[in-house]
C-alpha cells in the first residue's frame, strides 16, 4: 500500500516538475503570447475606438460650446459698437449747435433730443426730452441746423411739445434780411408759411431771408425761418400775399437746440 502511495506521489512530483518546466520555457512562453495576442489586440481596438468615439462627442460638444460662447461675445460687440458708433453721431449732430451757439453768442440754452412726432395731419409738432426741470418754458424758440423750426407750446416736468413753423398756430413777429422790412410771419401748411400785413409800398423781395427780429419779441435775432418764394399783389386790397417757403423739414429731426426766454 506505502509502495502504491508513494509511486503515484513520485509521478504527482515529476508531473508537477515536467509542467513547470514546460511553463518556465521560452518556447511556451512565446506560444502563450501567440495564443493572447488576439484578444489582446481585440480590446486594445475596442479601447480605442471607444476613446475615440468619446473624444469625438466631447469635443463636437466643447466645439459648440465655444462657437456659441463667441457668436454671443461677438453680439455683445456688434452692440457696443453700435452704442458707440450712435454716441459718435449725436456727438457730431452737435457740432453745427455748437458753432451756431458761439455765432450767436447764445448763453441760455438746452440741447435736445427729438423723441416723437404728431401723429395726425390737423396739427404740426414734435416733442423733445427736455421739460420743466431743464428750464424750458412756454415761449421758447427751437431751432436746427442754424434756422427756427419751432417753439415751445407746452412743458412738462422730462419733455415738451414743440409747435412747427410751418403750423397754422404758428406766429411771430419777423423781418427780411435785406431790406430789413418788418413783418408778421403765420405759418401755412407743410414746408410753407406767408407773411401777414405785408403792404404794398414795403420792399419785400422774392428770395430773401425771412428771420426773426427783437421787435416786439424775445427771440434771439436774425435766426432764419425760411425764403420767401411768391408776392401776388392784388389790386384793390390793401395788403400783398407773400409765400415763405420754411426751412423746417420733419423727416430729418434728431437734435435740435432749445434757445430760453
Amino acid at each position: 500500500m506505502k509502495r502504491i502511495v508513494n509511486k503515484k506521489l513520485l509521478s504527482l512530483v515529476i508531473s508537477l516538475a515536467i509542467t513547470f518546466f514546460i511553463l518556465s520555457s521560452n518556447f511556451f512562453k512565446s506560444k502563450s503570447l501567440d495564443i493572447v495576442y488576439p484578444v489582446q489586440k481585440g480590446i486594445s481596438l475596442i479601447n480605442n475606438a471607444w476613446s475615440y468615439i468619446m473624444y469625438f462627442f466631447y469635443d463636437k460638444n466643447f466645439t459648440y460650446r465655444k462657437i456659441k460662447n463667441l457668436e454671443e461675445e461677438n453680439q455683445k460687440l456688434k452692440a457696443e459698437i453700435l452704442k458707440y458708433k450712435n454716441q459718435i453721431s449725436e456727438i457730431e449732430k452737435t457740432y453745427p449747435i455748437l458753432d451756431f451757439i458761439k455765432k450767436y453768442q447764445i448763453q441760455n440754452y438746452e440741447i435736445a433730443k427729438v423723441i416723437g412726432i404728431s401723429p395726425d395731419n390737423w396739427s404740426d409738432f414734435f416733442f423733445i426730452d427736455k421739460g420743466r426741470k431743464n428750464g424750458v418754458k412756454i415761449g421758447d424758440l427751437v431751432l436746427k441746423d442754424g434756422f427756427l423750426i419751432g417753439v415751445v407750446k407746452n412743458v412738462g416736468d422730462f419733455s415738451s411739445e414743440v409747435l412747427t413753423v410751418s403750423d397754422e398756430n404758428f406766429k411771430i413777429t419777423v423781418r427780411t434780411r435785406k431790406t430789413q422790412e418788418i413783418s408778421f410771419f403765420q405759418g401755412l401748411e407743410k414746408n410753407k408759411g406767408i407773411l401777414k400785413y405785408v403792404r404794398p409800398e414795403q420792399d419785400i423781395r422774392i428770395g430773401d431771408i425771412v428771420e426773426t427780429t427783437v421787435i416786439n419779441s424775445e427771440a434771439t435775432e436774425g435766426v432764419p425761418i425760411g425764403i420767401i418764394r411768391k408776392i401776388s399783389p392784388k389790386e384793390g386790397e390793401f395788403f400783398r400775399e407773400v409765400e415763405v417757403e420754411t426751412l423746417y423739414y420733419p423727416y430729418n429731426l434728431d437734435i435740435v437746440l432749445v434757445v430760453k426766454r
